[in-house]
């Protein structure tokens, strides 16, 4: 969980499996974008230390869907002083992970093997034992938000209802949550960016047309909640979501 800096004054922290960044808006404090496991607030001050900041210096917690991997350290971060933000049709599933729902049933992804390794990684950080949220600040489509970083909100539904990217504009990232992934979700190996699987997504044909929604956006780094940072701007990563299609 040691954090990674991706460019100037934006981290990249978390596992393997799941990703949460932490953006340093100097005085103002820190902005993180999503809130990983529950199981990793007991890492998070020494993630925080390793930057030189401490759990206090969270202001806001943008959370760019409502799942438990993504959602998973809000209730202690809020209790630390932290204002959340989640888009409001994503609360109820981000209260209560039964609430899920998907194009597909899960049980054909069971023959990967990385399904299975991400499972495991997620009951053993506290997944199943998630209920309840702190009070949210509701992600409105098109906000530019007044937290750390200055964050730029855009409504892209598919992965879940409420999923939302976020635009660092004079940092030239964007933090994609869900919609694309550049992890191969078979074996888990790092991959071009693509959809999320039938098995992970609410409304597939959705997230695919809400790739649209990213024509506005210009940022060369493409941020995802999972897999390692793309660096070659969001029209070839739409362009290679596209091309892949949805497993």
């Amino acid at each position: 969980m040691t954090p990674t800096q991706v460019v100037p004054g934006v981290w990249a922290a978390g596992t393997r499996y799941v990703n949460y960044y932490i953006v340093d808006g100097g005085a103002e404090g820190l902005t993180l974008i999503d809130a990983g496991l529950p199981g990793y607030v007991r890492r998070l001050g020494a993630t925080l230390g390793a930057i030189g900041r401490a759990p206090a210096d969270v202001r806001a917690v943008l959370l760019t869907h409502g799942h438990v991997d993504h959602a998973g350290m809000a209730a202690p971060l809020a209790a630390a002083g932290a204002t959340v933000y989640l888009h409001e049709a994503d609360a109820e599933l981000a209260a209560d992970p039964r609430r899920n729902k998907s194009d597909s049933a899960l049980w054909p992804y069971l023959r990967w093997p990385a399904t299975w390794a991400f499972l495991t990684h997620c009951v053993r950080q506290g997944a199943v034992k998630h209920r309840g949220m702190p009070a949210l600040v509701p992600l409105a489509d098109g906000a530019v938000l007044d937290a750390p970083g200055r964050p730029r909100v855009t409504h892209v539904p598919g992965h879940t209802a409420g999923s939302c990217l976020l635009e660092l504009l004079e940092h030239g990232v964007v933090f994609v949550g869900d919609l694309l992934c550049t992890v191969n979700p078979a074996n888990g190996r790092s991959a071009p960016p693509q959809l999320q699987t039938r098995g992970s997504n609410a409304d597939s044909d959705q997230a695919m047309r809400s790739l649209d929604r990213l024509s506005g956006v210009e940022a060369r780094t493409v941020l995802p909640g999972h897999g390692g940072p793309w660096g070659d701007g969001v029209v070839a990563a739409v362009d290679s979501a596209r091309r892949i299609g949805c497993r």
